[in-house]
């Protein structure tokens, strides 16, 4: 699994010729198929800096760098504008439980990039009880619905989020 916060910033590096193709600045979800849409890439150059990559070009995805088939494997920004467009951004939707209960809000994304499924989400409910308690992770099953400024989760997912999270409570409490 990889998360969001971990991709940002990866080199991109093209299997064909061992070159440098770019970084990652950001990943595209699409919340309705709950998978991975593209990775945006920064070229470096002057004009057009931007393309994308699709998942199925990714040949391997490291802790330290995305690997593509090849840079003819990069889609150029006029061509994938348009592909994207209705594309939501998760980072920083408020969570909200079917029963009205606030959640928390979006601060990470765990994926798996092999099928470019979203696992899950990891939530914040503020700085000090991120310190407290942790961030809790949501897993993405049951009823998940998305909207342009919140997702709704399912009773099952916040059954399971409760026993995530971290933070100085548990290491120091024993939660």
């Amino acid at each position: 699994m990889e998360t969001y916060s971990k991709v940002i910033g990866l080199p991109v590096l093209s299997a064909e010729d061992g070159k440098k193709a770019g970084n990652v600045i950001d990943v595209f979800f699409c919340p309705d198929k709950k998978r991975v849409i593209a990775f945006i890439i920064d070229t470096g150059h002057v004009k057009n800096n931007k393309s994308a990559v699709l998942p199925g070009n990714v040949r391997s995805l490291g802790k330290d760098a995305l690997i593509i088939d090849s840079r003819n494997s990069l889609i150029k920004e006029k061509d994938f504008k348009l592909f994207l467009s209705g594309i939501g951004r998760l980072i920083d939707l408020r969570v909200y439980s079917k029963q009205g209960e606030f959640m928390g809000t979006v601060k990470d994304i765990i994926f798996d990039h092999k099928t470019g499924n979203i696992e899950g989400f990891k939530v914040s409910y503020g700085l000090l009880n991120d310190i407290i308690e942790g961030r809790n992770v949501i897993p993405l099953f049951g009823k998940v619905e998305f909207s342009a400024d919140y997702i709704l989760v399912s009773r099952e997912a916040v059954e399971e989020m409760k026993s995530t999270g971290g933070g100085l409570k548990k290491k120091f409490f024993n939660g």
